[in-house]
């Protein structure tokens, strides 16, 4: 009997993301999520809205990616219905 989190992680990964991991970039980046570029690029390229994202990795990467989405998020018409 396969296992279904089995099937998920060697078979299916795709299938098995939820939506809020479909969100994001498929990776950080290509080496160690290190440099503030990085991270910068990272946001821009998955068009984050939430710097949540960005945690958990080097400083420097945090913080381009921080600067990503604020960045982003500039760029984004506000909201009407004042």
């Amino acid at each position: 009997m396969i296992r279904p989190l089995l099937l998920c992680v060697a078979l299916l990964p795709a299938a098995c993301a939820t939506t809020a991991d479909r969100s994001l970039p498929p990776s950080p980046c290509s080496e160690h999520c290190q440099t503030h570029t990085e991270g910068y690029e990272w946001a821009q390229r998955g068009n984050l809205s939430d710097a949540g994202a960005c945690e958990g990795y080097a400083d420097a990467f945090v913080r381009g990616c921080r600067n990503g989405v604020e960045d982003l998020q500039q760029l984004r018409p506000a909201s009407q219905g004042i």
